[in-house]
């Protein structure tokens, strides 16, 4: 799988779980969407995030991490270098 391939994959996966914790259709997170002033995501909900992501993707993130971690573009550079995508 490529880069960019993967990238895009997890961006997806990404979406889905930050329209979740924000209850925002999908479509709402773009790659470059600001979490906490354009989708609303507070602390609390960052930590839920991560957790979620620690689980999908069986990794674990330094919580000083999540800071970084401003938007979903941010979000998948961060974790590209953990994640090992299965081709289907």
């Amino acid at each position: 799988m490529e880069t960019s391939e993967k990238f895009d994959l997890i961006f997806s996966e990404v979406a889905e779980m930050l329209s979740e914790v924000a209850e925002c259709p999908v479509n709402d997170v773009k790659i470059d969407s600001d979490l906490p002033n354009e989708l609303g995501i507070n602390s609390l909900m960052g930590l839920e995030i991560l957790v979620m992501i620690e689980r999908k993707y069986k990794v674990k993130l330094k919580e000083e991490d999540l800071v970084k971690m401003t938007t979903p573009r941010i979000m998948v550079e961060m974790l590209l270098p953990h994640i090992q995508v299965a081709v289907a």
